[in-house]
């Protein structure tokens, strides 16, 4: 027999030493060594630092489809182009088998209605679903890590078998889900059922390994729920900048003048798009090239229908379909101005638009809803402020902007300074440093003592 151990102080291998040739996944290995700690002659494991970042084996969670969720793929795909594999468990309607080197297990069913049972049978079927396929991926090859991309927050527990056997958890908290029911359904606090989802959020938190917070108000938040802060890290939701690329000159005689929105449109309006419209109908005379476009999808796209036939603009609103993140930025970077007219509310005020993130990506100027968030990393003179549900202080950014293109321009470069602070390749980094702080050392030495011969002779 040989003894195991973790040896990082090791020299160099010696005429002794030999490379394994086959895959042994970490957290599998750290099982071991941690588990025979003596075993008579010495055997040490060599890991190579080649193949340092091909042993992670990782595994995602998300109630969302994955080709629409940039802040799942850009992960994924990070992880991915470090030589790390990723299998994904998500919705996906079209139930695409890969993407970008992701393996997709996908199954569908996301409800987007008002109806509370609606919700929860969605979230029991995928629940179901995720759980079954993450412990039957995990026990045909182990997963080193398992991630989980809320909500709801108890999607945690679709990795419980991995969790037991080994693997470590991360919880990635997306949105509020306490504040989220409350501005949903009109209820605060004292509700039970908002006690109770903040019960679930906290056993949710304590069951992961290690957390990520969107922005620092949303980890205010989270530990004013009584989530332990420092359990957490940090990591905004940012644009790719392999694909949002800043153009390189704005065109101040611009025709038309083209506001744009892109995003889900709710079945209620927290995004804000009647007051857009509002504001639009206000200016129309004054800005005679003006066009809004409005790039999405959603229960909510009736209504945005039957509001722009009741103002007459249906000559210059043009709604467009939902495309691929990759060819976003071309129609993005035809627009003069970005608009985010989020109304005010206990969820939206924690609510960091990456679609904001976005436009500062490709220097487009843009008018948004004074929003706790928002105004934790973006000051005055950054973007154009209206009050959230004004449709006249709206109405006088836009004019502003259009009268005073220079003006505009000013604001799309002071907003750049965002960029060049909170950028995905620095965020990169820390998410690099969080996944690996939880893999076991990845430098092994095995070491074979031939028979007749000690411990360091030749």
């Amino acid at each position: 027999m040989g003894t195991f151990g973790v040896r990082t102080d090791l020299p160099s291998p010696s005429e002794y030493t030999f490379h394994l040739p086959w895959r042994i996944p970490p957290a599998v290995m750290g099982t071991v060594l941690s588990t025979f700690p003596g075993w008579g002659n010495p055997l040490w494991i060599w890991w190579p630092q080649s193949l340092e970042y091909t042993m992670a084996h990782v595994c995602m969670v998300v109630f969302n489809e994955y080709s629409s969720d940039p802040r799942v793929r850009r992960e994924a795909e990070a992880l991915i182009e470090r030589g790390d594999t990723v299998d994904c468990v998500c919705l996906d309607k079209k139930k695409a088998k890969s993407l970008g080197g992701v393996r997709l297990y996908a199954t569908s069913g996301k409800y987007r209605g008002l109806k509370r049972v609606g919700h929860l049978a969605a979230y029991f079927r995928f629940f179901c679903f995720a759980f079954l396929k993450v412990s039957i991926l995990h026990l045909r090859r182990p997963f080193d890590i398992a991630q989980v991309h809320t909500g709801p927050d108890f999607l945690v527990f679709t990795t419980l078998v991995p969790k037991l056997l080994g693997a470590k958890i991360i919880l990635d908290v997306h949105d509020l889900m306490p504040e989220m029911y409350m501005a949903k359904f009109g209820v605060d606090y004292r509700n039970w059922m908002v006690r109770f989802i903040i019960w679930i959020e906290k056993i949710s938190v304590a069951f992961a390994d290690k957390t990520i917070a969107v922005h620092e108000p949303h980890l205010s938040i989270l530990a004013k729920h009584g989530n332990p802060r420092e359990k957490f890290s940090v990591l905004l939701n940012l644009p790719d900048h392999r694909i949002f690329v800043q153009r390189s000159s704005v065109n101040p005689k611009q025709k038309p003048f083209r506001l744009i929105y892109h995003g889900t449109i709710p079945d209620n309006d927290r995004a804000g798009l009647e007051i857009a419209l509002r504001a639009v109908a206000r200016v129309r005379n004054e800005i005679p090239s003006l066009e809004f476009q409005i790039i999405g999808g959603g229960t909510g796209m009736a209504r945005l229908y039957r509001w722009a036939a009741e103002l007459n603009l249906t000559s210059c609103v043009q709604f467009i379909a939902p495309v691929p993140v990759e060819q976003l930025p071309g129609i993005l970077l035809e627009a003069s101005v970005g608009i985010i007219p989020y109304a005010a509310d206990t969820f939206t005020h924690y609510v960091l638009p990456t679609k904001l993130l976005e436009y500062v990506a490709l220097g487009i100027p843009a008018i948004v809803s004074r929003l706790r968030a928002i105004e934790a990393y973006f000051d005055e003179g950054m973007v154009g402020y209206f009050e959230p549900g004004n449709e006249t202080e709206l109405a006088n950014q836009i004019l502003s902007f259009y009268r005073d293109p220079v003006m505009a321009a000013s604001v799309a470069l002071k907003a750049g300074r965002f960029t060049e602070t909170y950028n995905w390749q620095h965020h990169r980094e820390v998410y690099f440093t969080l996944v690996d702080s939880l893999l076991p050392p990845k430098a092994f030495l095995v070491q074979y003592e031939l028979k007749g011969k000690s411990s360091g002779e030749r």
